[in-house]
């Protein structure tokens, strides 16, 4: 074996103990410790990308969730089923996928918003905790390259190492999307409050303009519905009662 080789072999071990460190060491926010280690693995397997995609919730797609070498910008916006794609293939399968030219296989996508048109070889390693996918670990060179069994012996044990970071993006992912989505509903029941106040308002100055000129029976049944009115937007517009119950995500939100 060639000095070179030797030396190659010694740097990836050293990854794989780095990589061991910053699982277990790893505090704040998991997605940056995510693309540290993507970083890492990008530089010691000599590659020029490297990237992580999430299994979501549905147990259906898969997201890009950490990248060097791919436009950062899609991070998040990549997103494929898992019959679509090479890493797609990867994830069906739960196999590692070895290609010198990706772009010659049946399953090769191009996702044009993640610049990767000019990658050719593929490494994709599943990312497998307790026995479950949860996500996908991609390398990838822009020159043909035959990676050897040990290299994908190594990535592979790489993304074992993974797992349980994983695990923890993808949770802070999903709890990030639901604080988005909670603060779009706030600002849309504010905006809805707003406005049946503001109907409310414009009741309570025609009861008043009416008393006087309508039978009191009608004047009682005005009023009784401007009270049932009211208590329906405080219940609509308690924010922070509504903060504390769950979400229901599809079709529609339904608060119980």
């Amino acid at each position: 074996m060639a000095d070179a080789d030797i030396s190659h072999e010694a740097s990836l071990l050293g990854t794989l103990e780095e990589i061991s460190r910053v699982v277990v060491s790893h505090k704040g926010d998991p997605a940056e410790t995510l693309n540290n280690i993507a970083t890492l693995i990008q530089s010691r397997f000599r590659s020029d990308v490297c990237s992580v995609y999430l299994l979501q919730a549905d147990r259906l797609h898969l997201v890009l969730s950490a990248t060097i070498g791919l436009e950062p910008s899609s991070v998040g916006q990549v997103r494929m089923r898992l019959d679509e794609g090479l890493v797609g293939l990867v994830a069906e399968q739960m196999q590692p996928l070895v290609l010198a030219d990706a772009t010659t296989h049946p399953r090769f996508k191009y996702f044009p918003e993640a610049g990767e048109n000019r990658y050719y070889s593929f490494l994709g390693v599943p990312v497998i905790d307790r026995s479950f996918l949860v996500g996908v670990l991609v390398v990838q060179t822009t020159d043909p390259r035959e990676f050897s069994s040990h290299e994908v012996r190594m990535v592979a044990t790489a993304a074992s190492q993974l797992a349980p970071l994983v695990g923890d993006a993808r949770t802070a992912r999903e709890e990030q999307l639901q604080a988005e989505r909670l603060r779009a509903v706030h600002v849309t029941m504010r905006t809805v409050q707003d406005i049946v106040n503001n109907c409310l308002n414009q009741l309570q100055i025609l009861r008043i303009e009416a008393e006087g000129h309508v039978p009191d029976e009608s004047l009682a049944a005005f009023d009784e519905a401007i009270r049932s009115a009211s208590a329906k937007l405080r219940a609509l517009g308690n924010l922070e009662v509504f903060a504390e119950k769950e979400m229901a995500i599809g079709t529609g939100l339904e608060v119980k």
